[in-house]
């Protein structure tokens, strides 16, 4: 193999560009509006199907990510923890064998949000475990549901956290 004064800046270029793509197997998904931006496997399927409405499945597995940003009704000034109170309320109502595993924020995300991670056994009779995050702004509320059999969760958990970590509110005001 000949190299040339160009071979260098080639392979840095190429480098580069597996880097981009996702080498650790990781994609980063960014709202069509730049309002927020997560990492993803790059082994699953993105659907927008609307702007304010993303859904994000593997064909082959059972882990699922929803992300919707809704329109607040109360003007009231923005409190994740009401959000995560009702959250948790609805569910104990209308799902079976409901375990709160852990409630917390996000270091790296600053306003009011929080998350929790819930185990329940949906209306199906299938145990599902999800990691649901909040954000509130004065407008709108961001809703990011991370959801997998308890097995699945727990296989992936890493790939759940990093995906969950990695959220960033481009626009705090979700507009």
């Amino acid at each position: 193999m000949r190299i040339s004064k160009t071979t260098p800046i080639v392979i840095l270029v190429l480098t580069m560009c597996l880097t981009v793509q996702g080498r650790d197997g990781f994609k980063q998904y960014t709202d069509a509006q730049r309002r927020f931006i997560f990492d993803y496997p790059a082994t699953m399927n993105v659907e927008a199907s609307t702007a304010d409405q993303v859904r994000i499945w593997h064909p082959g597995a059972t882990l699922r990510i929803n992300v919707f940003v809704e329109k607040r009704t109360k003007k009231a000034p923005p409190d994740a923890a009401s959000w995560l109170e009702a959250f948790k309320s609805k569910l104990q109502e209308e799902m079976k064998e409901v375990s709160i595993l852990e409630e917390g924020k996000l270091n790296s995300l600053e306003g009011s949000q929080g998350y929790i991670i819930c185990a329940f056994k949906d209306q199906r009779g299938m145990m599902l475990v999800q990691l649901i995050q909040y954000y509130v702004s004065g407008e709108r509320v961001f809703q990011m549901i991370i959801s997998d059999k308890p097995e699945g969760f727990k296989n992936l958990h890493k790939v759940i956290r990093r995906i969950h970590e990695s959220l960033r509110i481009v626009n705090p005001r979700l507009k």
